[in-house]
C-alpha cells in the first residue's frame, strides 16, 4: 500500500463518528486531492472496506413532501 493509500485511509479511519462536524470532516477528505487521486487506483480489500464504511456513514436526508395540488 503506497503511503498516499495509507494517509487516505488513516484519515477516513480516525474521523470522529459521533461528532457534530462529522459529515462536514468526511466531505473534506471526499473532496480532497488525495481523495481523488487515491480512489482511481482503489481495489480489493481496500474497496470492499471503502464501500462498506461509506454505507455505514452515509447521511439519510429525508425530502419533504409536496402538498397535493
Amino acid at each position: 500500500m503506497s503511503s498516499l493509500n495509507k494517509a487516505t485511509l488513516e484519515r477516513l479511519r480516525f474521523l470522529d463518528r459521533s461528532s457534530s462536524e462529522f459529515h462536514d470532516q468526511l466531505n473534506d477528505v471526499l473532496c480532497g486531492e488525495e481523495y481523488e487521486q487515491w480512489v482511481l487506483n482503489l481495489g480489493g480489500k481496500d474497496l470492499v472496506w471503502l464501500v462498506g464504511y461509506l454505507d455505514k456513514v452515509c447521511r439519510h436526508i429525508a425530502l419533504p413532501h409536496s402538498p397535493p395540488a
